[in-house]
């Protein structure tokens, strides 16, 4: 915690970021809590919301661990990385790839409330392929928000992630912003060339509502997923089978 660009910042020190400055707006004497200003809730509620979405675009979703690749998805929009998504599954099946894993199983179920009851297995993501800004290619990210905010872009319109909505194609992995899809008028993507349907967009690290709509078509995508006897080979991490 020496600021020496060690470390990286997590969820829980987002809370405790929030529970500090609730406390730094409260400017009554009173030992059970005052009213803190509105000038002030305004602000904070500005910052947290730029500081939470780079954190979501920047930390594995499950072991709250710098995004780097392989990098997957799931259908409802969140990143992980591969491994912690791999691990998750093998802890869940009660297969712990080493001591300290049920404890790190524990701990995502406990933080997330069950939220990852949806990964079932590896067919629930699939892998994305993100653009990193040219000039942090190669490099570890950091805490600065300004670094964090640069690293990922759309290799189309070099719009930023953090900035501007963005999507994955389920179909190939490819992750651009909103923007350069409507651009793609075959539904043809622009890296690759795969074809895509509406249903294969993936808002990623989207709004409530967005995830909401998401969630409400999981139970028909898990319907059209191959069996398990499938021939499809069974990565799961390629490419979405609608």
């Amino acid at each position: 915690m020496g600021l020496d660009g060690g470390t990286y910042i997590t969820r829980s020190d987002v809370l405790r970021g929030q529970s500090w400055e609730l406390a730094q707006a409260d400017n009554s004497r009173s030992t059970r809590g005052g009213n803190a200003s509105t000038c002030a809730a305004r602000t904070r509620n500005i910052v947290d919301a730029r500081t939470a979405k780079s954190t979501r675009w920047s930390i594995c979703s499950l072991s709250n661990q710098p995004l780097q690749a392989p990098t997957v998805a799931d259908f409802l929009g969140n990143l992980y990385n591969r491994d912690a998504v791999l691990e998750f599954l093998l802890s869940k099946g009660g297969a712990f790839v080493d001591d300290s894993a049920q404890h790190r199983y524990l701990n995502q179920q406990r933080a997330s409330r069950f939220g990852y009851e949806h990964l079932q297995s590896t067919r629930d993501v699939f892998t994305v392929y993100l653009t990193e800004h040219a000039d942090l290619v190669g490099q570890q990210p950091t805490t600065t928000d300004a670094e964090v905010v640069e690293r990922f872009i759309c290799p189309v319109t070099q719009l930023h992630s953090t900035r501007y909505p963005f999507v994955a194609l389920a179909s190939c992995g490819h992750v651009f912003s909103d923007r350069a899809v409507k651009q793609m008028t075959d539904c043809c993507c622009a890296t690759c060339g795969t074809k895509f349907a509406e249903a294969q967009l993936i808002p990623l690290n989207g709004t409530p509502e967005q995830v909401e709509r998401l969630k409400a078509v999981l139970p028909s995508r898990k319907q059209k997923q191959p069996k398990s006897g499938s021939k499809r080979k069974r990565t799961g991490l390629t490419a979405d089978p609608t």
